[in-house]
Parts: structure tokens; sequence; C-alpha cells
């Protein structure tokens, strides 16, 4: 599997001009296929945590929210739940049962 990583370095481009003030905002984005976690510490408890939030990219919907005591905790989680969402689902198979309408006679 692929991952793009993306943390608070200051290395945005001219062209991109909203990537650096997301950048300001999350402390590291990591996207795995369509779903991204973003890992966002919070300085402002003591001692410090980390937030692992995940979502589906361009959805407001999260769908896992936890909080760990290290950044590194907190990127291992966030690994964890975007490869168990970007695993290839198993395709569903028909119904094991047979129904029948009863016999009106």
């Amino acid at each position: 599997m692929r991952y793009e990583m993306i943390s608070n370095l200051k290395n945005a481009t001219d062209a991109m001009p909203d990537y650096e003030s997301s950048l300001q905002r999350f402390g590291t984005r990591v996207q795995l296929g369509g779903y991204i976690a973003d890992i966002v510490p919070d300085d402002e408890e003591n001692p410090s945590i980390h937030h692992c939030i995940v979502q589906r990219v361009g959805s407001p919907k999260v769908l896992y929210l936890g909080q760990e005591n290290t950044f590194a905790a907190a990127l291992e989680s966030g690994y964890r739940h975007l490869e168990e969402l970007a695993r290839p689902q198993p395709k569903k198979t028909a119904a094991i049962y047979e129904f029948k309408a009863p016999d009106p006679r």
C-alpha cells in the first residue's frame, strides 16, 4: 500500500496557497487511498495528548476519533485504521436461504 504523508514542515509552494494554512491547522496528515488520518497535537493539555482523526477524503464525517499519549502511538493508530478502511472488502454473496410464499390451496 502506498501512503502519502504531509507534516507541518514549511515547504508549501506559492501554487498551493491553501496547503500551508491546512498545515498550520493539522499537525500531520497521512493519506491511504480515499482516506486520511490527521494527527493533531494538543499542547494545552499537560501532559500533551495527540488526537487521531480518520475521515474519507472530502467528507466531513469522522470515521474514527481517538487520543494517544505520544505522537508515535497516534500515528500508529491512524495507520492501522487507514489500512482497515482501505482494505478491499469481500464481495457479498447471495442469501443462503430461499424463501417461498405459502401455497394458497
